[in-house]
């Protein structure tokens, strides 16, 4: 079965040169960490098709990802001197 996922995966990455993500956009962020540890198993030699990927999904959703990493920040806003 593992032989199998490897020969499946390795069609898919030389039939395609770019990873449509727009179908799984529908469950949001959910999904990204699955398609950046897919990539990762699969696609160490193409580090461009795992930053594209990434980067689909960030442009799709960019306030998503900026409420995630800003939402979590912890302490006081910065005042700016002027």
């Amino acid at each position: 079965d593992k032989n199998k996922s490897h020969v499946a995966a390795n069609k898919i990455l030389r039939a395609h040169r770019h990873l449509d993500m727009r179908p799984l956009f529908g469950r949001e962020l959910g999904l990204l960490p699955y398609v950046v540890a897919w990539l990762e198993h699969f696609a160490k030699s193409r580090p461009d098709l795992k930053l594209s990927s990434i980067f689909e999904f960030v442009r799709a959703m960019p306030m998503k990802v900026t409420d995630g990493v800003v939402g979590k920040a912890k302490g006081e806003k910065r005042k700016l001197n002027s």
